[in-house]
């Protein structure tokens, strides 16, 4: 048996070995010397698949002094601003967004016409988490708690996730109605049966790939919060002659697919048809349809929008996309690939034309955000944007910007928005606000 000055030894030598390989490890990570380019790729693999982060980086600095969903401020106002005074918008502002005051997301409904906030709900965050098991991490988490793409229902009340967490109804009142325990993320959208359409994590991951994917899908919901249908993306591609996306684009990484819109056609137009799906999937700059009767795809493209989110039919059956025309580097940030802009796209499917009719008001006046990111193409031809990184909405013409409104929430800093609703006046009905009394 040893004596304990040779345990002693050994426990001391130990610990100096341990030291030593997490100080080299440490100078590997800053100073990339060996074994950093053996480790690398593995290392943001994981590095993206446990964080699925959108967004910019912040400094050492801003992460000590602000909070998780604050970042210094671009610009030289707060709130909304008229910057077209000949125009009049009579829509509505779905927001979720980060509070300050309150700590934490806050969902507001603002009239455009009369500038003012016309209700507020306060998701009931506590409530939540007790009735998920889904790990409390990331956006899933009260400190970075998004309410992403809340959807506004007849009664008042909303749905809408995590951002990456379960789906959630709430009424009018704030108060919890129902929580499905999945792993849902972005988009949140009504089908022609009243059903809604999100993405969502297939578990267990179907198919089984060669190397492991994070397999992103699309689910149909109930509004009672049931489950009905789930169509996985890596299946869909591969079963439609796909294979080299899945495999053979850039090196393979885990979140390999990275879709950010599950859009549900609702009428048939010009050869698209009622219950068919548009994809965006970001992480192959490729957007597609696809018909969940069949199984197949109806067409697939890929680029010119680059990194994109946000795909809708338009009325004459071409579709809008918004490209935030980024790449995406292997620290996980971003390099916008035209200076300071993103594009929106006017795409047409059945002779593959496609159109740039915002790309001179968009390089003006400098609209651009690397991740997330919402577009409505409007009635009159107007643009309806969500510059997510910089915390601003804004509707533009082909030549001018109408308005804009900016998520301050101190005089130098703006709280996160977490994929906005412009809701026109034709399509909201506030009946439900009559006589109504909450604690």
């Amino acid at each position: 048996m040893l004596n304990k000055g040779k345990i002693v030894s050994v426990v001391a030598l130990l610990y100096l070995l341990s030291v030593g390989f997490f100080a080299w490890g440490l100078a590997a990570g800053h100073y990339k010397i060996f074994p950093w380019k053996q480790i690398e790729v593995i290392y943001w693999d994981l590095h993206a698949f446990f964080t699925f982060k959108d967004g910019p980086p912040k400094t050492v600095k801003e992460k000590i002094l602000l909070d998780i969903q604050e970042r210094p401020t671009q610009f030289d106002f707060s709130g909304f601003k008229l910057r077209d005074s000949t125009f009049q918008d009579t829509g509505y502002l779905l927001m979720p967004r980060y509070s300050k005051k309150d700590g934490q997301v806050i969902v507001e409904l603002f009239s455009i016409a009369d500038k003012k906030i016309v209700h507020t709900w306060v998701p009931p965050l506590d409530e939540i988490f007790k009735q998920s098991k889904v790990e409390q991490t990331g956006a899933n988490s009260v400190n970075e708690y998004r309410a992403q793409h809340p959807l506004l229902l007849k009664d008042g009340g909303l749905i809408f996730t995590s951002g990456e967490g379960p789906m959630v109804r709430i009424n009018a009142c704030s108060e919890l109605v129902w929580v499905n325990d999945r792993h849902f993320h972005h988009s949140i959208e009504l089908n022609a049966d009243g059903n809604l359409v999100a993405p969502i994590v297939m578990a267990p991951q179907v198919p089984e790939t060669v190397l492991p994917i994070r397999d992103d899908g699309f689910a149909v919901i109930s509004l009672d919060g049931k489950i009905l249908n789930e169509y996985s993306v890596t299946d869909i591609l591969l079963k439609n002659g796909y294979r080299g996306l899945i495999y053979g684009v850039g090196r393979f990484e885990m979140d390999r697919i990275h879709l950010n819109d599950a859009q549900p056609i609702l009428k048939d137009i010009n050869g698209v048809q009622t219950g068919d799906v548009a994809l965006s999937i970001r992480h192959l700059s490729t957007v597609l349809l696809f018909d969940p009767q069949t199984g197949k795809i109806k067409w697939l493209k890929t680029g010119p929008w680059l990194s994109q989110h946000d795909i809708n039919v338009l009325d004459d059956g071409r579709y809008s996309i918004f490209g935030n025309d980024i790449i995406r580097k292997q620290d996980t940030s971003q390099l916008l690939v035209e200076k300071d802009m993103s594009n929106i796209y006017v795409f047409d499917a059945k002779n593959g034309s496609i159109e740039q009719p915002y790309k001179s008001v968009m390089a003006e006046y400098k609209i651009a955000t690397g991740s997330s990111g919402r577009l409505k193409l409007l009635t009159n031809g107007d643009a309806y944007i969500e510059e997510s990184d910089k915390s601003r909405i804004i509707r533009i013409s082909k030549n001018k910007v109408r308005w804009e409104y900016v998520n301050a929430v101190s005089p130098n800093t703006v709280g996160a928005v977490h994929w906005t609703r412009y809701i026109s006046q034709d399509d909201i009905d506030l009946q439900w606000k009559d006589n109504l009394a909450c604690d």
